[in-house]
């Protein structure tokens, strides 16, 4: 059995692994073999993430002492916890996966990503959505293209003016 201390060390230790969450994903693992998770935390770890194994009541404290003691009502039975710091997505994709791998074997009980709260059917949809990057660079593409299309249509224009301008000084050449 721990002692107060050690809870107290580990309590701190989640805190600061949920604070500086960009995702948070709570699973349950009761059916999985230990084979089967060491191969998802492997995955989970090469994407930049954890999976985290503690007691609920632990991970409960350490969710309501940051503010995010709803995410608390999902601590019940084997739970897994997937937390990312930089691609707030990435471990959707690599549970859904694992699922499609795994039949059965994990469920989603919910995730926290982006400072929203998603229930399983939702986290696993957002597992379609493409990375930040790629929706950062189509926004960008989608900017960009108005412009480029005024910047055709005043090039248009100018060269019209200019073609306008030469055949006025090549009248004036002919007739003076």
């Amino acid at each position: 059995m721990s002692t107060k201390i050690e809870r107290n060390e580990q309590i701190k230790i989640l805190e600061q692994e949920f604070d500086g969450a960009t995702g948070i994903y709570m699973t349950d693992f009761s059916k999985i073999v230990v084979q089967d998770i060491t191969t998802f935390r492997s995955s989970l770890r090469e994407a930049g993430c954890k999976y985290i194994v503690v007691k609920n009541s632990l991970a409960g404290i350490a969710l309501k002492n940051i503010g995010k003691k709803e995410l608390g009502s999902y601590l019940k039975g084997p739970v897994g916890i997937a937390v990312t710091k930089d691609d707030s997505i990435g471990p959707a994709k690599i549970i859904k996966d694992f699922q499609k791998k795994n039949k059965g074997l994990m469920e989603v009980k919910a995730s926290y990503v982006d400072k929203t709260i998603f229930s399983a059917e939702d986290t696993l949809k957002l597992a379609d959505l493409p990375s930040k990057e790629i929706l950062l660079s189509q926004l960008l593409s989608c900017l960009k293209a108005p412009m480029s299309n005024f910047v055709g249509s005043l090039n248009g224009i100018f060269t019209k003016l200019v073609g306008t301008l030469e055949a006025v000084k090549n009248k004036k050449e002919s007739e003076g």
